[in-house]
């Protein structure tokens, strides 16, 4: 059976784990279906949320479990993305924790808010979340300062995970919230780096992946 990724290229999620196994040089087809029917939540996700994924062995869901899984199914193919080294390992999971605690939360509450409300999302809604983003970057400017990724000078998955967020970053927010990228030179190098990745590229040049592009 060929891989099955349930879910929407709407998602950074499903997008994250869509990025894992190009990065691993494989195929996948994209399925979309209602994530609340019984159909879906009965066979591959009881929570109702995507991304979820299949192959011959396994159904899977929650779009971290899927890429450290893509990543140890086909190692020796493609890019390696769980680190080189046991601290590369141990630095990959820890901004995978990262990611998951201290970004995600509030870059989604950005993307809430601008989704509410494309031509005049709520100021005071949207500058406390900007705000509180950007202390986070500034952690990400010191780290990336000191290595050319976030696991050290190896591209892994702590990179994968955080690709989609800032393609949709870039998407929707303006041009003054843009400046909170720009302004920090390591991470805006950073971001341009994993952005300009083939595996990425072949991701965004998908004819079924057309949210968030610009004009």
């Amino acid at each position: 059976m060929a891989i099955k990724i349930y879910g929407s290229f709407r998602s950074p999620f499903a997008m994250a784990a869509g990025l894992a196994v190009y990065e691993k040089d494989q195929e996948f087809e994209l399925v979309t279906m209602n994530m609340k029917s019984p159909e879906y939540m009965n066979n591959f996700n009881p929570f109702g949320k995507i991304p979820s994924y299949q192959d011959e062995e396994i159904i899977l869901f929650e779009s971290k479990a899927i890429m450290r899984y893509v990543a140890t199914k086909f190692e020796g193919q493609g890019t390696p993305l769980l680190g080189s080294t046991v601290h590369e390992q141990a630095l990959c999971n820890q901004w995978l924790e990262v990611h998951s605690h201290s970004f995600t939360p509030l870059i989604m509450d950005i993307f809430r808010t601008i989704f509410r409300n494309p031509e005049q999302p709520d100021a005071s809604v949207l500058k406390p979340a900007l705000e509180a983003f950007e202390k986070v970057l500034d952690i990400y400017e010191a780290r990336l300062s000191a290595s050319k990724y976030l696991a050290g000078d190896s591209y892994t998955l702590a990179d994968v995970a955080h690709t989609p967020f800032f393609y949709m970053f870039n998407a929707l927010a303006d041009e003054g919230s843009q400046k909170i990228l720009t302004s920090r030179k390591h991470v805006y190098a950073w971001i341009h780096d994993i952005s300009s990745r083939s595996a990425w590229k072949k991701l965004t040049d998908r004819p079924d992946n057309t949210y968030y592009k610009r004009s």
